[in-house]
């Protein structure tokens, strides 16, 4: 009986080792994930960036989601006055195109609001001022810095992409901040 017993619990600690190592896998990172970043004076419109980049083996794991994402940092102390700029819905023209065929082809983008009522069939918000434009949602950040998802990208291996986002409107809320843009495999919310 007392064999039997050794044996339960040997089997019982393989198969929580082996659960506790399958829940702390991670997706592993690509030997030189995607990762572009590019500076935008992201208060005033008209401000534009340009992307062109290809997705191969070395760069690219089709298990992760790829988003384009604002970052915002406070140049300077706060000021009283200052808005949760954390919350901030800032537009802009995203225009993703995928080389085929030998021509460059439009990729659709949807911004989290966008693609919420695209599924549950639904008008968008009132504040979203036309259905071209492209607003950033939270993703995380306080103290001064934040990171705004503006678009998921719905990126494929071995396909070569360009990108163009311009910004739209006066953003007077971020005249105190530096911003970037980056493309990148997105973390997951709260990481």
């Amino acid at each position: 009986m007392l064999g039997i017993h050794r044996w339960l619990h040997v089997g019982l600690l393989i198969i929580l080792s082996t659960a506790l190592g399958a829940c702390s896998r991670r997706i592993p990172e690509p030997p030189e994930p995607l990762e572009l970043t590019q500076p935008i004076t992201v208060d005033q419109p008209g401000q534009e960036v340009r992307f062109e980049f290809e997705t191969n083996a070395r760069n690219f794991d089709s298990g992760r989601t790829y988003a384009l994402e604002l970052e915002v940092q406070r140049q300077g102390p706060a000021r009283d006055d200052e808005p949760d700029v954390g919350t901030l819905r800032v537009p802009f023209e995203v225009n993703l195109q995928q080389w085929a065929a030998d021509a460059w082809k439009d990729v659709p983008t949807y911004d989290s609001y966008q693609a919420g009522v695209l599924n549950a069939g639904e008008p968008l918000p009132e504040w979203h001022a036309s259905s071209e434009w492209r607003y950033t949602s939270p993703h995380m950040g306080s103290d001064g810095h934040y990171l705004l998802t503006v678009v998921a990208l719905p990126l494929a291996r071995d396909v070569r992409y360009r990108m163009q986002v311009r910004t739209v409107q006066v953003t007077p809320e971020l005249h105190h901040y530096s911003a970037q843009l980056r493309a990148h495999a997105a973390r997951p919310a709260g990481k």
